[in-house]
């Protein structure tokens, strides 16, 4: 079998590798529900509702500032898991198991990239992509920020193949690799103008020809799934700029200072940054163009006001990768006359260890918890008996509803005030909110039960009450959709 495989040209290393990668990553994707929210109402709710009919839409979906490309992605899998357990959750679970399989791409990138200097630096460059905590907990999640990473690695490996070896298929690839990364995050664009300068130099017909084709591809995938939709052509990306940059919609989400991303990353890495920033320097050294690349997708974000680390997902990616890659050549020169498999074995461990370190600790570790309190608070709405109809009352968290997580057709209804909680009581049988809300609910209703296990009843934000008989009239004003227009939420 192990000849049979080095005949078809693959390295027995590099299966065992993705085994361990996907040995990371299937877990994560079963066990964590999401990083951000926008993963769930930005494109499985709208594929959810490709396939229902019936969903959430928040307010950027109303405003237009979302491709539909991303939920047309996401569409298969959100189908074939309602078609196999139309009443469970494995429409929510197979999308993140697919993007888990597509990240294998990203580890596949580190040994290209590794290989074009020895197998010892693919083995490791490979090995950190499958196993470094941000490559291995983010690889599940389906958002743009995660889809952007998977396209744009692999597409960075290819122009490094295409500058080596030449061939317009290469040149094709990476070109539509890269201009989905940009399609699928347009901030990225000013980073991913380098890798193009890099590739096409000034050689129009051997390079830009098919680079520029190649992304022109990954744009035209973009205009197809908008216009199945009814969207204009690029559109949406006018209308996101419009919204957060000249109005300001995002601001309203937090502002950071400039330096932000960089208190982050010292903050997560800590000590670690110590072998790992020389480290840096000397892959930078080997791929100077990946290191300018990484700097302006830090630097780009760190001019916008609203931050996240998800945003800069793709320079900590390549920052790490780089890293990996000096790692090699840092061992070689401290261990000089040790044996190369043990050299190459402490290599593996040290990083192993140093991932561990980064995932249990914050600002990491905060992650691991995220998005359950809500996903058990649904579940417990979605297997009440009888369930005729849901509301949420005085919920922080808006919107809060997904109806991909819920999955029952049953009118739902936001609720905001006591004398509306009162005047419509009888139009659900179902109702979430914070336990310091329990009391005012009408005397029909009985503590079931809250989310946040371990917390304090006094913490919990996620508390679910329920009541006897049918639920009558329609939920009118109060439904769940006209009240976040009605709250522009």
């Amino acid at each position: 079998m192990r000849e049979a495989i080095r005949r078809a040209g693959i390295d027995p290393a590099l299966l065992a590798i993705f085994a361990l990668a996907l040995a990371c990553r299937v877990p994560i994707a079963l066990f964590t529900v999401y990083h951000h929210a926008d993963e769930v109402w930005q494109y499985i709710e709208p594929a959810y509702g490709m396939v229902t009919g019936d969903w959430i839409r928040t307010w950027d979906i109303r405003l237009g500032i979302r491709s539909w490309l991303i939920p047309m992605v996401m569409l298969p899998p959100v189908l074939l898991g309602h078609l196999l357990d139309p009443a469970g959750e494995l429409h929510l679970i197979l999308p993140r198991l697919v993007m888990a399989v597509a990240s294998l791409g990203a580890v596949w990138a580190g040994w290209s990239l590794g290989s074009r200097l020895s197998r010892r630096h693919a083995i490791v460059a490979a090995f950190v992509a499958a196993v470094w905590v941000d490559f291995a907990y983010f690889a599940s999640r389906t958002s743009s920020d995660t889809l952007s990473v998977l396209a744009v690695l692999p597409g960075l490996a290819l122009v490094y193949r295409f500058r080596a070896h030449g061939g317009a298929r290469l040149a094709l690839g990476a070109g539509f690799l890269l201009g989905l990364g940009f399609i699928t995050r347009f901030p990225l664009g000013p980073a991913l103008a380098i890798p193009f300068l890099w590739a096409g130099r000034a050689e129009f017909s051997k390079a830009w020809l098919p680079l520029l084709g190649g992304a022109l591809l990954a744009v035209l995938c973009d205009v197809i799934a908008n216009a199945v939709m009814g969207q204009p052509p690029l559109l949406w990306i006018y209308r996101n700029v419009m919204a957060n940059v000249v109005q300001d919609r995002s601001h309203a989400f937090g502002v950071e200072t400039a330096d932000w991303y960089l208190r982050v990353l010292v903050w997560e890495w800590q000590y670690i940054a110590v072998a790992l920033v020389p480290a840096l320097v000397l892959g930078a050294r080997r791929y100077p163009m990946l290191l300018a690349t990484a700097i302006a997708v830090i630097a780009v974000h760190s001019a916008i006001g609203h931050k996240e680390y998800r945003f800069v997902l793709l320079g900590v990616s390549l920052l790490i990768l780089l890293a990996a890659i000096g790692s090699v050549d840092l061992a070689q020169w401290l261990g000089r006359g040790t044996a190369p498999r043990k050299t190459l074995a402490a290599i593996l461990a040290i990083w192993l260890a140093a991932s561990v370190q980064v995932a249990a600790t914050e600002p990491f570790s905060i992650n691991w918890g995220v998005g359950k309190a809500p996903l058990r608070a649904m579940r417990t709405v979605r297997n009440q008996p009888g369930l005729c109809g849901f509301a949420t009352y005085r919920i922080r968290d808006v919107p809060f509803v997904s109806r991909a997580v819920l999955n029952r057709d049953v009118p739902v209804m936001l609720i905001n005030t006591k004398a509306a909680m009162l005047a419509t009581s009888e139009r659900f049988d179902v109702v979430v909110t914070p336990a310091e809300h329990l009391a005012e609910l009408p005397k029909t209703f009985r503590f079931k039960g809250c989310a946040s296990r371990g917390k304090p009843l006094f913490e919990q934000q996620y508390c679910v009450a329920v009541r006897e008989g049918p639920c009558t009239g329609r939920p009118g004003l109060l439904e769940y959709n006209t009240a976040l227009r009605r709250m522009d939420r």
